[in-house]
């Protein structure tokens, strides 16, 4: 049995979703970026202190996008303490789709071009399993290492880290003077997972990042700014009914 979109989601939602959903399809990046080295760190332990403090504050941060389907998309992440927006845009600031998180519930995606919400049993239809959790996604692109307080941080005799958390694991590349995060890999899928590569760091932050799973869909991120959210509530989610999935047998 195979489930398929109805209408132009058939073919718009697919693509648009790898952008909405993209801190969840992680894997490798450009050339242009930092090529993260194998040669073991010097400090992990250190890296581990440095990058894993909590965030100075929330971070709002703005992206231009490139999918293979379009090449001047923007993205948009706003954080709030525990919730988050992940809004990707059309040049001319047409919204076409809305990734929401908040605490321990589980995240909500909007199709805003088609004015429905997708059922994550749907998502993960179109996209697969999913990667990395938002929160710690959000962390990664504001510097820090992509770990929740519950998840396990151990220094590895390579000089990488290994952070795990429910449902996910990952190996992380650092390298030092400053500490960053330079490569993130999925663990314990024989090195065929998703993979994220950062590059073009400002300090610890990361200008460039280019994503793809391992099926071959990718998405590439330039940074155009970061603020700092200083008590600034999230957008109002929209009211919208489920989108229809028709099912072919």
């Amino acid at each position: 049995m195979k489930s398929k979109w109805i209408g132009s989601a058939a073919t718009g939602t697919g693509a648009v979703l790898i952008v909405a959903a993209i801190l969840l399809l992680i894997s490798a990046l450009s050339g242009c970026a930092t090529t993260a080295s194998r040669a073991p760190a010097i400090e992990p332990e250190e890296a581990i202190d440095h990058l894993g403090q909590p965030l100075e504050a929330d971070p709002a941060i703005l992206y231009r996008l490139r999918v293979a389907s379009s090449s001047n998309l923007r993205l948009a992440l706003l954080t709030s303490g525990e919730a988050g927006r992940i809004t990707v845009s059309e040049p001319f600031g047409s919204a076409v789709s809305l990734t929401s998180w908040s605490g321990v519930n589980p995240p909500m995606f909007f199709d805003l071009r088609e004015g429905c919400q997708i059922e994550i049993s749907g998502l993960a239809q179109v996209l697969g399993v999913a990667a990395m959790p938002l929160p710690q996604a959000a962390r990664l692109l504001a510097g820090k290492l992509p770990a929740a307080e519950e998840d396990h941080i151990v220094p590895l005799d390579d000089g990488r880290i290994l952070i795990e958390g429910q449902g996910w694991k990952a190996r992380v590349t650092v390298e030092p003077d400053p500490w960053r995060v330079v490569s993130v890999e999925e663990a314990g899928n024989a090195g065929k997972g998703w993979r994220i590569r950062l590059g073009d760091h400002s300090l610890s932050v990361p200008g460039k990042v280019r994503v793809k799973r391992e099926d071959g869909r990718w998405a590439e991120l330039d940074l155009i700014r970061l603020e700092w959210n200083t008590g600034k509530e999230l957008p109002t989610l929209p009211t919208l009914p489920r989108c229809v999935v028709e099912t072919d047998r």
